[in-house]
């Protein structure tokens, strides 16, 4: 987890505060500093050794005073779309001043990182809680009672929660903010995200790839097709989680194993604290009982005492999108609480 030191300089003093204000509350790990274009002139205009270099991060400015100078430390933030540049090889940024708040966070940290060579600092944490979220058919609604949990503990148990899904398709898109068209702001896919972090051997920042509900639960931007994660292999599974639990950012990492039972899900049931079983009916039938056995026979009989059983209440569940109200809301108000003794 790195914390940056932004200053924001524009002429308009109510965007510097609405800016300033989106940024911080799309990550807390930037501290914002706020300059009219005066201010900011003034204040530096008797140093010639570029201090701000050495106080600031980062320089985001929004004002023409920079259109053609901006490089390096200082980020131009443009308000046409066509003149947006994220050219790395000369160090010369131009962001899309209007883009959303957890868009431009994420460039921030993807700038950064390239300026300077840094990657993630990992936090050894033993208070991190896995829970995973598994189904033995399709349509038994394992994504959106893992999302209701996840916003749960959120919305009301001050969590910072993570979620991961190991479907097929990945289906966050149905839940996150997304602009029109679809498209995810600019923000790097979670296939980006595996490659950096597996392929090249390295801990890129976590911020460049997470898109947030209006909840504050995060999620991967989802990359288009087949879901990467449903591919992975135990190992690599098992340094994912490991760098998602030391990252300091989470409280809680919510994964949606879908109805998988592939190397990489059952590294995630070895890991989790508690496996929350979605079943269709209140009475086991066989093809849950022949998930079950397939679950022990891979990860050892003790794993029943970790399973937590529940069966939704509404004959059609809402949308992972949808407000947590009515019967449902109570199942998972109680649901959650079921779990909450190892998220303590």
């Amino acid at each position: 987890m790195e914390n940056l030191n932004i200053a924001v300089v524009s002429q308009d003093e109510a965007y510097n505060r609405v800016f300033s204000m989106s940024l911080l509350d799309a990550c807390r790990q930037i501290s914002v500093t706020t300059y009219t274009t005066k201010e900011f002139v003034l204040q530096w205009a008797d140093r010639d050794d570029g201090a701000y270099d050495e106080q600031y991060d980062l320089i985001l400015w929004a004002g023409i005073e920079v259109c053609d100078s901006y490089g390096g430390c200082v980020v131009y933030l443009t308000d046409r779309a066509s003149q947006v540049n994220i050219d790395y090889g000369n160090s010369r940024y131009a962001l899309y001043k209007y883009s959303r708040a957890d868009a431009i966070a994420a460039a921030v940290y993807d700038i950064y990182a390239h300026l300077t060579g840094r990657q993630a600092l990992l936090v050894k944490r033993n208070d991190v809680r896995l829970i995973a979220f598994a189904s033995y058919c399709g349509g038994a609604g394992c994504t959106t009672i893992c999302r209701a949990v996840s916003q749960e503990l959120a919305r009301f148990c001050g969590r910072s929660v993570m979620n991961i899904s190991l479907e097929d398709v990945a289906s966050a898109s149905d839940f996150l903010p997304l602009q029109e068209g679809g498209a995810s702001g600019g923000i790097k896919t979670e296939g980006e995200y595996l490659y950096r972090l597996l392929g090249k051997n390295n801990v890129p920042f976590l911020e460049s790839y997470l898109m947030r509900d209006p909840f504050g639960v995060c999620s991967f931007a989802s990359s288009a097709g087949k879901n990467p994660f449903r591919e992975l292999s135990g190992e690599e599974m098992q340094r994912l989680l490991a760098v998602l639990m030391d990252s300091g950012m989470f409280d809680v990492i919510a994964v949606d194993l879908s109805t998988g039972l592939g190397e990489g899900t059952m590294t995630v049931c070895r890991a989790a604290d508690r496996i929350c079983l979605i079943a269709k009916e209140e009475e086991p039938c066989m093809r849950e009982k022949n998930y079950l056995r397939q679950l022990k026979s891979s990860c050892g009989d003790e794993i029943a005492k970790r399973i937590v059983r529940t069966v939704p209440v509404e004959e059609r569940l809402p949308s992972p999108a949808a407000s947590l109200e009515g019967n449902f809301g109570q199942q998972i108000s109680k649901l959650t609480e079921r779990l909450f003794d190892v998220i303590q």
